[in-house]
């Protein structure tokens, strides 16, 4: 693998061989000695808008497996930077922007690897990352049904919903009627009950400033119990650590929110780790 630009063209052996590695990846992160040597001699650089999860978790990533890391953040010119850092002779960059077609460009003309660190319509380690933590909890992403609530990552939607397909799964996205901005992707439904009833997953992709949150969840304070409840026992949650029950807003059990961070930075280092070996 010498890029991973989307997951849209990946089959199920590709995706279960990331989790796989990643699986073993987070040994590392978990392990209170926190080296490996599968990056020694390797130089990663990354360019973002701005601090994120995305850069926060290749940074640890890279020194987690013995690199060398080099991110820039809010460059005035991102092409011209990512150019830069593959004439000086870096292994890989990661790019994260809204523009995909940038990223398609320099992909086409790079000598180094590149990975995509989140654009406007993909999100490919934030889905492996969404993926591995379910299925950690589950023990399989076999014929599930995972419902998707909220309107800000919605780069995450078409993967996740080709991957889960790849296992006979289903992605549900629950948006309000009132929501006439959001542009729909997949299968969409505006009651939030019927997407709720016997979900084996939920995740919390998060809210736009200035979101009315009770339109979305369905309470002021987050994702209400009584929605919860309608789902298998014991659902796991991802993207939130609570939900409201009749006397407030309270941590939730089953929020594998830790478990899927967990799992970001682990998804890195694997991907790091397969396109170095390419």
């Amino acid at each position: 693998m010498k890029n991973l630009l989307s997951l849209m063209d990946m089959s199920k052996r590709d995706i279960n061989n990331i989790i796989e590695v990643a699986t073993q990846m987070r040994r590392i992160v978990q392990n209170n000695y926190k080296k490996g040597p599968q990056l020694i001699g390797s130089t990663v650089a990354g360019v973002w808008e701005a601090p994120s999860v995305s850069s926060t978790a290749f940074n640890l990533g890279v020194n987690y497996l013995s690199g060398s890391f080099c991110p820039v953040f809010a460059s005035d010119d991102m092409l011209e930077q990512c150019q830069v850092f593959d004439s000086m002779g870096v292994n890989a960059v990661v790019l994260s922007c809204k523009n995909d077609r940038l990223l398609d460009v320099f992909a086409s003309q790079s000598r180094c690897s590149v990975i995509n660190g989140g654009t406007l319509q993909y999100d490919p380690i934030g889905v492996l990352a969404d993926l591995m933590a379910i299925n950690g909890r589950m023990d399989s992403l076999q014929n599930l049904t995972v419902v998707a609530v909220g309107n800000k990552d919605v780069n995450r939607i078409n993967e996740l919903t080709y991957c889960l397909q790849q296992y006979g799964s289903t992605l549900v996205w629950y948006l309000p009627k009132s929501d006439t901005e959001t542009v729909r992707k997949g299968i969409v439904v505006n009651n939030a009950e019927a997407a709720f009833s016997g979900a084996d997953a939920v995740i919390d992709i998060g809210l736009t400033p200035f979101s009315d949150m009770e339109q979305y969840y369905g309470a002021s304070g987050g994702i209400p119990e009584s929605l919860m409840d309608k789902a298998r026992i014991n659902c796991p949650l991802l993207g939130c650590r609570t939900i409201v029950d009749r006397i407030g807003v309270r941590n939730y059990s089953n929020s594998i929110a830790s478990a899927r961070d967990c799992c970001y930075v682990s998804v890195a280092m694997a991907v790091l780790y397969l396109v170095h070996k390419n």
